[in-house]
């Protein structure tokens, strides 16, 4: 199918812009004094295509209990993606900066995913590099960008700067018979359990990683594993897991988007049972990968305990976007404006976060990289990105085409989004088309997306959301966090 250049801008309600900064003024001594004495290893769990709103999170109940009721869970309703598609998002988590900066619009080199002019504009100011700097050891394992390794695109010599240790997938999520680029050589893999599950060989190497590092320096480790995306290729021993589940039902699950964008328009309703039973056997098997993603960190955190890291290393666990299984007769796939496709997991644990917390404020994934930054006590003022840390708000709360395909991606399936969170959750979305076409939606009496009230809004509201998404689309650094 054609790629998507779709992709989204979340803006945060000024008012709670200004609380955070005043909140970082306050804090930024005692924060600064703490990482004097000793700076903390960080890890970042990154998964593929994992949505917190269809249920996603339900398989991990290892992970839930060991970072999320270790430290804090962002309630679903509050973190969100860039954008719904993987090279786009996964480029502004690596950059800190929205689409429209860091200039990545789809999963193609010609939509610069990985392209060789990425390689010489982006990544040279990506946050590994600002880490490396400042003496972290770090390693990456699985899944960069879609298009890394292709031949246009530099092939397996290619290592970006900021890693000490590179085993980087080659292309999109595979579970066997893949390629990597250990430190810029190539590495082939087949179909063997033991030598060659994608998901198990990126643990592994971490936990070899944690075994050879100096201790004499902190450590960041990013793990991609290729769980849940496609092709659901689950370990032998869960591939029976889960039998009786089927994708949920509930709110826009097989509703008609007849007061949509086109693209929600075009698909049949209801969906045949042949699309039923084809989405049902895929959300069921996405569910069996992340069993193995949920070893992982379990494997992981016993690791750090061992060598009495645990204390010391903050866990970030998300996801590059969410997914759909049904919703809006869409069978399956992610790419657009709707919640089940922009909300991501968050979970985070570690030093001076208390267990057990659920926190409300709004944060992006471009708000990653800043937020880790600041963990490695690095000067924020100084750095060129978009998003913002979010450290304080945890430490202040110490208290392939299938049976009647339908299309869900075209080149003019590009929009831009503007949320406000601040007295109605409100999303409002204008699409690059020849309708110039214009969804709204009030998330607090309408959770499901299924009324677009664009006619029955104040023209005024539709006025001042337009100018606010005006700023957002041309925003850089600073003046993407002051938007009021």
């Amino acid at each position: 199918g054609l790629m998507a250049s779709s992709w989204v801008g979340q803006w945060r309600s000024s008012a709670w812009v200004v609380s955070t900064c005043l909140l970082v003024a306050l804090l930024t001594c005692t924060l600064r004094c703490s990482e004097c004495v000793t700076l903390s290893n960080i890890i970042l769990i990154l998964t593929d295509d994992q949505d917190v709103e269809m249920g996603g999170m339900t398989p991990m109940k290892k992970t839930k209990e060991l970072i999320g009721d270790a430290g804090v869970t962002f309630s679903n309703a509050v973190s969100f993606t860039a954008t719904p598609l993987c090279c786009p998002s996964r480029s502004s988590i690596i950059t800190g900066k929205y689409p429209h900066n860091h200039l990545v619009r789809n999963n193609s080199i010609s939509g610069n995913c990985s392209s060789t002019a990425w390689q010489k504009e982006a990544e040279p100011f990506a946050f590994p590099v600002y880490l490396n700097k400042m003496s972290y050891q770090t390693f990456y394992g699985g899944k960069y960008l879609n298009q890394y390794g292709s031949k246009d695109a530099g092939g397996v010599d290619h290592v970006p700067p900021g890693w000490d240790q590179w085993h980087a997938l080659v292309g999109n999520s595979k579970y066997y018979n893949y390629t990597l680029s250990v430190n810029g050589k190539e590495e082939k893999h087949g179909d063997n359990y033991e030598k060659d599950y994608l998901t198990d060989l990126v643990l592994n190497r971490s936990l070899h990683f944690l075994e050879e590092r100096s201790p004499n320096h902190p450590f960041f480790m990013m793990l991609c594993p290729p769980s849940p995306h496609s092709p659901w290729t689950a370990a032998p021993q869960y591939q029976q897991s889960f039998s009786d589940v089927k994708a949920p039902r509930n709110g826009s699950f097989n509703m008609p988007g007849k007061d949509k964008h086109w693209l929600l328009r075009q698909p049949a309703n209801p969906m045949p049972n042949s699309s039923i039973e084809y989405l049902d056997n895929a959300y069921r098997r996405r569910w069996q990968t992340l069993l193995s993603v949920d070893d992982m960190v379990e494997q992981l955190i016993k690791k750090l305990d061992s060598i009495k890291e645990l204390n010391n290393t903050y866990i970030f666990y998300t996801s590059d976007h969410g997914y759909h299984t049904g919703q809006f007769s869409l069978p399956i796939d992610k790419r657009q404006l709707y919640e089940f496709d922009i909300r991501i997991p968050l979970l985070v644990r570690g030093p001076g976060i208390k267990p057990k917390q659920t926190l409300q404020s709004p944060v992006l994934n471009i708000d990653l990289s800043m937020t880790i930054l600041d963990i490695a006590g690095a000067n924020l003022s100084t750095v060129n990105m978009d998003g913002q840390s979010f450290l304080p708000q945890m430490v202040i709360h110490v208290y392939e085409c299938f049976p009647d395909c339908v299309c869900e991606d075209a080149f003019n399936n590009t929009y831009a989004c503007v949320r406000v969170l601040k007295d109605a959750n409100l999303q409002y979305c204008e699409f690059a088309d020849n309708e110039s076409f214009v969804e709204v939606y009030n998330l607090t009496s309408d959770p499901h997306e299924l009324e677009n009230i664009v006619k029955k809004v104040d023209p005024a509201l539709l006025q001042i959301m337009n100018q606010r998404l005006i700023k957002l689309q041309s925003c850089t650094g600073d003046s993407c966090r002051n938007i009021k």
